[in-house]
């Protein structure tokens, strides 16, 4: 079995008693240059070289809210284990979830280049755009703490009966869609060199009900927001925006926001190169043509993938590669 290394984070998740319940604190990203304009809980951060992860929680209570909070009161809630089909250090992470009891001060933004806004949300009704693994303990705490008589609503008692240990990116796949000329090509960067009014229904049949990631490049191809699929749109572009379309600036961060379900990639060229290696399945479109055009589909090299299905029709054959 390869050995893999871990980047381990501490979250404090600080709760109070509201007028309708239990409320949450959270801070609404700033320019971090990860998950800008999504809430995320009140502080956060990596643990440090030799640094204790319950130390790490209070260290960042400190500096991003002005708190004031000791290790001895803080309770591990949950541990969230994340992983991602592209592999590598930065992209498996263990995520420790903190409660308190005991906190000194009122809280504010400190870092104001970090945070954009700071808020208290009913635990029960968290608002549009949180962080998608946060909101995924956030949740977790919440239907926790609706099972009576079990627990108290608090909290520090929930924390008490766990920690809680939850997974997230684990049972997604990557499924690569494409229509491929004999010479590689798949398009121009602009739009694709064919029309097969057969190939789009096709298209539709397989990516119907699912998630889809794409490149900025292919969405404006596209037009529009494809009904009956979610569509995260990848882009450097932090203003852009389009109605149907979910908008996340890295890869890394598409796929958090897709979930742990199959993904379909299905364009533009680089984003195949940067999930090529990490792909379990591909649809390919073999078009009988050669047309010009800047942007290929990567290699496939039959000693990584082995031919599942091929249904021939008349100028295509539509092509299942499983990775062996």
């Amino acid at each position: 079995m390869t050995r893999f290394s871990v980047v381990p984070a501490a979250y404090l998740v600080l709760t109070q008693q509201g007028v309708t319940g239990t409320e949450v604190l959270l801070q609404q990203r700033g320019a971090t240059g990860y998950m800008e304009g999504w809430w995320a809980c009140g502080a956060a951060g990596h643990i440090e070289a030799g640094e204790r992860a319950d130390e790490a929680v209070c260290r960042e209570a400190v500096e991003e809210l002005g708190l004031t909070i000791v290790p001895s009161d803080v309770r591990l809630a949950a541990v969230l284990q994340r992983s991602c089909p592209l592999g590598g250090p930065i992209e498996q992470r263990i995520d420790l979830f903190f409660t308190t009891s005991g906190v000194a001060g009122e809280p504010t933004i400190t870092e104001p280049d970090k945070a954009a806004d700071l808020r208290w949300w009913p635990l029960s009704d968290l608002p549009d755009h949180v962080v998608p693994h946060e909101q995924q303990v956030l949740e977790h705490l919440r239907d926790h703490l609706a099972r009576p008589p079990a627990l108290p609503h608090d909290t520090t008692a929930y924390a008490a009966s766990g920690p809680h240990l939850l997974t997230r990116g684990f049972a997604q796949t990557l499924t690569l869609v494409a229509a491929v000329g004999r010479n590689g090509v798949i398009g121009d960067g602009a739009a694709m060199p064919w029309h097969l009014p057969e190939d789009l229904a096709f298209f539709k049949r397989t990516t119907m009900g699912g998630v889809m990631v794409m490149g900025r490049g292919t969405w404006d191809s596209i037009g529009r927001a494809l009904p009956g699929r979610r569509t995260i749109v990848v882009t450097r572009d932090r203003g852009w925006s389009a109605p149907g379309a979910e908008v996340a600036h890295s890869l890394p961060e598409a796929l958090l926001i897709a979930g742990d379900t199959e993904v379909f990639v299905v364009g533009g060229g680089q984003i195949y190169e940067q999930t090529m290696e990490a792909a379990a399945r591909l649809v390919i479109t073999e078009v009988e043509q050669e047309p010009e055009g800047s942007v290929q589909f990567p290699i496939i090299d039959s000693l990584l993938w082995r031919e599942e299905s091929r249904d021939v029709q008349d100028g295509f054959a539509w092509v299942e590669y499983l990775r062996r």
